[in-house]
């Protein structure tokens, strides 16, 4: 049977477990700088900075593996449309937080989202 002691040792085991959780749960949600680089075939096409982004805005980017069209709205991006076959890409749906990406294999496009938060990162890189 659990004693006084066992009780008090595990209730605050447990209270002390979930700090972590309440603190990086908290500062993760901070991201400061947030950007998407938009690359085509491995080879930065465009970055743009999603933490300032207001309202909507379209892209067309035209190349020789194809046409995607990339809607930015306020600080979230998407691929709307593209000529590809499969269109996986537009399934994507929007995306906002570092480390997320929508890619697109028969064109080599490919969107990631980006902190320049040093904190941001360093969390990011705990979560994963």
């Amino acid at each position: 049977m659990f004693k006084k002691w066992d009780i008090i040792i595990i209730v605050t085991l447990l209270c002390i477990s979930f700090i972590p959780e309440i603190v990086f749960g908290i500062m993760g949600k901070h991201y400061n700088g947030t950007y998407a680089e938009l690359t085509i075939d491995g080879k930065l096409y465009k970055k743009i900075n999603l933490s300032e982004h207001r309202g909507d805005e379209q892209i067309d980017i035209k190349t020789s593996y194809g046409e995607n069209i990339v809607e930015i709205k306020d600080k979230s991006i998407k691929v709307i449309d593209a000529d590809c076959k499969d269109k996986i890409c537009i399934r994507s749906g929007f995306i906002s937080e570092p480390g997320q990406i929508v890619v697109c294999l028969p064109h080599k496009f490919m969107i990631e989202i980006k902190s320049s938060d040093i904190m941001a990162n360093s969390l990011r890189c705990l979560n994963e």
